[in-house]
């Protein structure tokens, strides 16, 4: 379940633009901890916590190299990792610079599964006010007092 509040705010561009308009502010639902994501990997499997935090660290190094060599990384059902950037206009006849290049950023393909989501998700509404829970499970955030305990949703995909 994905949760919004109703903020209001003034339109920079299109035909409201200067005006005041509501729009959806994404609540989040807390934050999975990498030790409860391996915790989690390793109640789901038969591959200890070690490994998968070995596994998970190393995934990262491995894919961050590739990309350093401009290459894209196929992470199985997961998706693709790839480079990209953009660049300024430079007219014709000007020389053009790597300085006229971009902010790097990462893009993220996901597979099917994670595609799914997008079609599977559900809305609710909540008060103007609501904030961010963080799961209150171990390694949850240094935040932990007032914090409502994370439960997953029954859907098993991991």
């Amino acid at each position: 379940m994905l949760k919004y509040k109703v903020v209001e705010q003034t339109a920079r561009l299109g035909k409201y633009s200067g005006k005041q308009v509501q729009v959806a502010q994404q609540v989040l639902g807390g934050q999975i901890s990498f030790r409860q994501l391996c915790e989690r990997l390793a109640k789901d499997t038969t591959v200890g916590q070690a490994d998968i935090r070995a596994v998970l660290y190393q995934l990262a190094d491995v894919v961050s190299e590739y990309m350093d060599l401009g290459m894209s990384v196929d992470c199985g059902e997961l998706g693709k990792f790839r480079p990209t950037f953009g660049s300024k206009q430079v007219p014709v006849g000007k020389e053009f610079h790597a300085a006229d290049i971009k902010k790097v950023r990462i893009t993220f393909v996901p597979r099917t599964l994670f595609k799914e989501f997008q079609f599977r998700a559900n809305f609710e509404r909540v008060s103007a006010d609501a904030k961010c829970k963080a799961p209150k499970q171990g390694g949850g955030s240094p935040n932990s007092e007032n914090e409502e305990e994370y439960k997953p949703s029954g859907h098993t995909g991991l």
